[in-house]
């Protein structure tokens, strides 16, 4: 099965790979359950139920790209609580590896994304993630080291520094033992919260920015980005760009981004504004996994099986994905694919109503997509191949 995994994703890299837009989605992917044999099923938040509940959680990475998108990894989440003794029998019984340690959901996937780029074979310039796993500064850390560029929504409290402070060990007083951990200067100003700093901003430090074409038409925001310096245990860490999203009129949401992006980044308030709309693939996957090849439909209880299952769906879904390639059909108006690229510096429209985006009113139903909408046509579809097996 790791075999055919790790084939699978060779072959995402041979249909969908693109080095300069190809982006690693970070996810979390829940299954709600009755009993409680299945591996890894515990109380614990359900996301599609929206609240705790009796489930298992796994942890996703979708790729995405122009050509397209599907999912190619997975991890198991196991709670703390079954690497007791209590759970000792039902771990044996699960077949759950002796050497499985405890994880948590952010260094699950900070391990998926490492195996992908050591593997090699899915290019990939983006990691893009939600605020669930961009609070985590380790994996955003491990996401930069992995030569990728982070988009990360983060909490409003999140604190950066608009300049880098000054850091140094401060001076012995003379008694006890001389301090050796560097401090922020005393006199430099304090870092600040991504919430207070979009309060502050002027009107001008916002632009409305089209962040891609979606199923409903065009989806439009305000948008604000600046360089700042990210807060590591206290002390100045990298130079990272805030991007500050907020809905159209005076109730719109305000999200916050953090990216390592460079500072050079071409067209960059563009880019970025257009990556803080760029997770909408692994939503997108997770709901065809479900609706269209059985992501959830297992009924084993053990560690191979499910993975066993999670890996097929993958494939399934592929195959879905590569018949929409290989169609090769072009769609237009409000069939347009969600993955194409809008026009640069398109704007609302004057009637845009207020919220997270501005979208135009509903169209008939029967210019609606498919349920897998076709991707961009700015690559030639793939040759035949056969379709991988185990």
């Amino acid at each position: 099965m790791l075999q055919a995994h790790q084939a699978h994703q060779a072959y995402v890299g041979e249909t969908l790979g693109d080095a300069d837009d190809g982006a690693f989605i970070i996810d979390g992917c829940d299954f709600p359950k009755q009993g409680t044999e299945s591996v890894g099923v515990a109380r614990q938040w359900c996301g599609p139920l929206g609240k705790r509940a009796n489930c298992q959680a796994s942890m996703v990475i979708c790729y995405a790209s122009p050509r397209g998108y599907t999912l190619v990894d997975r991890r198991l989440y196991l709670p703390e609580p079954w690497f007791t003794p209590a759970y000792a029998g039902r771990r044996r019984r699960c077949g759950v590896p002796p050497d499985v340690t405890f994880r948590t959901r952010p260094e699950l996937a900070g391990e998926m994304v490492a195996g992908l780029r050591a593997r090699g074979q899915l290019p990939a310039r983006w990691a893009i993630c939600d605020e669930g796993f961009g609070r985590d500064t380790a994996l955003l850390d491990r996401l930069a080291a992995a030569d990728l560029w982070y988009m990360a929504e983060v909490p409003h409290p999140t604190r950066v520094w608009r300049e880098r402070p000054a850091v140094g060990v401060p001076a012995g007083t003379g008694r006890g033992r001389p301090p050796t951990r560097a401090r922020v200067d005393a006199a430099a100003p304090a870092p600040v919260e991504v919430g207070a700093l979009a309060a502050a901003l002027p009107p001008t430090a916002w632009q409305r920015h089209l962040l891609n074409e979606g199923a409903k038409g065009p989806l439009v925001a305000e948008v604000a980005c600046l360089r700042a310096v990210a807060v590591r245990n206290r002390l100045p860490g990298p130079d990272v760009w805030v991007v500050l999203r907020r809905g159209l009129g005076p109730d719109g949401e305000l999200k916050a981004f953090l990216s390592n992006a460079p500072a050079d980044l071409p067209a960059a308030e563009e880019t970025l504004a257009r990556r803080t709309a760029a997770r909408w693939p692994v939503e997108r996957g997770i709901k065809e996994g479900k609706g269209e090849v059985g992501l959830d439909h297992d009924e084993v209880r053990g560690w191979v099986g499910w993975h066993h299952h999670i890996t097929l769906s993958f494939l399934a879904h592929h195959v879905l994905v590569q018949a929409r390639l290989r169609l090769g059909e072009k769609k237009s108006g409000p069939d347009r694919a969600p993955g194409a690229r809008p026009a640069p510096g398109r704007v609302a429209p004057a009637h845009a109503d207020p919220g997270a985006g501005a979208r135009p009113p509903a169209r008939h139903p029967a210019s609606e997509p498919r349920r897998l909408p076709l991707p961009s046509q700015a690559y030639p579809p793939p040759s035949p191949r056969h379709v991988l097996t185990t």
